[in-house]
């Protein structure tokens, strides 16, 4: 681990955001100039989201395969919330990344609605080295914790209420002041409390609207980030999770929050278009609801609906919430387990090094 020297501007601050990304960048671009390190894999990752461009040219300085990890695609992402002020800067970027993507030996992205981003216009990038690889979640660290034995829900009183809970960054991509009007819907169910958990460059916008909305006392509620050793607990603490993504932002990325609910064994609730991956996997896995994005009535109904079948203490409903839970916790540990992933990312590196063209039929398989 090597540690460069970079500007540490505080990110609320739009600028001096920008200040830090550029500043890690050119460190990392001198030092890997100047490196005498040799490597026969380069995995260059997107924050910030120039780093492709200095992986690639070193990976080509020393001979080496190069592959670059997309957690999320700028400046797509960035024009989509409509944060790009100079639309030709936001081109000539696009255009020096997408020279490193196509030079690269593998873009690895999180699933398939971004995938079809990059290959379609104006990326155009080679399906044959496009691979899907989804994250993961710590599923010994984060295991089902029952709401009775849960110190988290009972230090904040929740016992009697229906937990909805947002947990996570605060940001631009999630659109969570619609989330928030939706509990002051009249179709909200009067027992279900919305829950934000996290905190974010939104989070203090985020408050502005609560106090305007003039919920009911105790509707809405923030509460800061848990330490990690208590994050089965926090997760475990909702009965339902939402999942919420801009409806501008498809294919730029995929929440990565949704495998630790799953590996709470919590149901959830998506908020945004049927063509991501985050819906798809919601609706073919029967975790959930789906709901499309911007739509306080709409949203509120569909936590209404979750109520209705999960917050009944009729017998039959509870065995069917057992086995919600039951069968979301095992597609985790199955399917999302960070031992699987890790494997998986391994073996592409290895394809990488043997040169093994990439058959993305087999890879969205296996």
């Amino acid at each position: 681990i090597h540690r460069l020297a970079h500007r540490k501007f505080a990110k609320k601050n739009p600028f001096g955001r920008i200040l830090n990304l550029l500043s890690f960048y050119d460190a990392c671009r001198k030092y890997l100039h100047s490196s005498e390190l040799a490597a026969d894999v380069v995995v260059s990752e997107t924050d910030p989201f120039l780093l492709p461009i200095a992986g690639m040219r070193y990976a080509e300085r020393v001979g080496a395969k190069h592959c670059i990890y997309l957690q999320d695609i700028y400046p797509d992402v960035a024009e989509a919330v409509g944060k790009v002020r100079l639309p030709l800067l936001a081109r000539f970027v696009r255009r020096r990344l997408r020279k490193a993507y196509r030079r690269a030996s593998r873009v690895v992205v999180l699933g398939g609605c971004m995938r079809k981003r990059l290959e379609d216009a104006p990326w155009s990038i080679a399906p044959e080295i496009i691979q899907i690889i989804p994250n993961w979640s710590d599923c010994e660290r984060v295991v089902p914790i029952d709401h009775k034995d849960n110190d988290f829900r009972q230090g904040l009183n929740l016992s009697d209420s229906f937990v909805v809970m947002h947990s996570g960054n605060m940001g631009l991509t999630q659109r969570l002041d619609v989330l928030i009007r939706a509990a002051n819907d009249p179709a909200w169910p009067p027992k279900a409390k919305l829950l934000l958990v996290g905190n974010g460059a939104s989070r203090d916008h985020l408050l502005a609207v609560a106090a305007e909305t003039n919920s009911p006392p105790e509707r809405v509620e923030f509460v800061n980030y848990q330490p990690r050793n208590r994050l089965a607990e926090s997760l475990s603490a909702a009965d339902i999770h939402v999942v919420s993504m801009h409806e501008n932002i498809v294919g730029c990325l995929c929440p990565s929050k949704l495998y630790g609910i799953m590996a709470a064994g919590r149901p959830v609730i998506a908020i945004a278009d049927a063509k991501t991956d985050l819906c798809q996997t919601v609706m073919e896995r029967d975790l959930g609801w789906c709901v499309a994005p911007g739509s306080p009535p709409a949203i509120a109904q569909a936590v209404a609906a979750a109520y209705q079948e999960l917050g009944s203490p009729n017998g039959n409903a509870q065995d069917q919430v057992a086995s919600l839970k039951s069968r979301t916790r095992s597609i985790a540990v199955n399917e999302y387990d960070r031992p699987i992933v890790i494997h998986r990312f391994a073996e592409m590196l290895r394809d990488v090094l043997d040169g093994a063209r990439l058959n993305n039929d087999a890879a969205m398989t296996r």
